[in-house]
Order: structure tokens, then sequence, then C-alpha cells
């Protein structure tokens, strides 16, 4: 019988080894893991930070309704790296023109005024450029106008085609405005 319990104390020493070999291997990989972690955070705070940076000095830089620093402001809206990413558009309110519009949306807006009728969302995203074939160019299009049309800057008609809304071209109207006056501007 003794060799029979020195074999299983043999066999209770490797699995100790084993055991030990495999908690160090474990403990490593928690160590590696930890340090994954504390990476992923540090670089989502940085793009937190960078983002709040970013959206301070977009705010800093939106036209202001005063006698001055409007006009630079405005012109810079649709260039840039974040071009046609920007904030959603300010709700039309009387007197505002298409350069309180940043990007993609300014683009928009022009394509349905400059248009010779009620547009449909090939027809704008040919209006601002874009490949009307690619169906998520349209899309993305389409999801402007939807925008511009909740803000009051464009209508829907029955249809789903847009035109602009009554008064947000006139007078006082945009660029796009003076080239050429929309037809049917008294229907709705």
């Amino acid at each position: 019988m003794p060799s029979v319990l020195g074999l299983m104390e043999q066999r209770e020493a490797r699995a100790r080894q084993d055991l030990e070999s495999w908690t160090e291997v474990l403990e490593q990989a928690q160590a590696e893991v930890d340090a994954a972690r504390e990476r992923v955070e540090r670089a989502r705070v940085g793009r937190e930070e960078l983002m709040s940076v970013l959206a301070e000095e977009n705010a800093a830089s939106l036209p202001v309704s005063g006698p001055s620093g409007g006009g630079m402001a405005a012109a810079a809206g649709s260039s840039g790296p974040g071009a046609g990413h920007g904030e959603r558009p300010p709700v039309w309110r009387s007197g505002m023109g298409e350069e309180v519009l940043g990007g993609l949306y300014r683009e928009v807006f022009a394509a349905a005024v400059s248009a010779a009728g009620p547009v449909n969302g090939v027809e704008l995203t040919r209006g601002v450029g874009r490949e009307a074939e690619i169906k998520n160019e349209v899309e993305k299009i389409r999801h402007r106008a939807y925008v511009l049309e909740k803000r009051g800057w464009l209508v829907r008609a029955k249809d789903g085609r847009f035109m602009p809304a009554p008064g947000t071209v006139g007078r006082d109207g945009s660029p796009a405005s003076a080239e050429r006056p929309r037809p049917g501007a008294g229907t709705a």
C-alpha cells in the first residue's frame, strides 16, 4: 500500500505544479487585459476631449446675429474637415438665409432651391454632385432633406418630393434663390 500512497502523492504534486503554472499564466493574462482596458479608456477619454474641444470651436465660429463677425464664419461653414457631418441645422425663422446652414445641409437646400420644381432624393443627390446610382449616397442626401424638412427649411409633397418651404426663399433669401424663382411658390 505505501507505493499506492506514494503514487497518489506524486500525482497531487504534479497537479499542484500544473495549478501554479496555470495560475501564473492567468495572472499574466489578467495583467494584459487590465493594460488593454486602460488603453481603451485613455483612447475613449482622449476622443471625447477632442470632440468637446472641436464642438466648442464650432460653437465659437458659428455666425452671430450682430453687426460684426458673422460673415467670415458663415463662409467657412461648407468647407473643412467636418463639412457634411456638422450639427443639425437650426429651425428656420424669418430672416434666416442658407448661410446659417453648414456643409451638406446647405448643398441640399441650395439644390432644392435651384431645382425647376419639387425634387426626389435621386435628383437632390445629383444636384449636390454625388453619384445617384449609389443607394447609400441617395439615402445620405434624403436623410439631410428629411432633417431640413423637420427644421422648416423644406416641405415634402405627398409623393415624397422636396421643395423649399414657403418663406425660406424670398426677398431676403439666399443667393441660390436669386438665381431662379421657385415655380409654384404659392402652392403647398
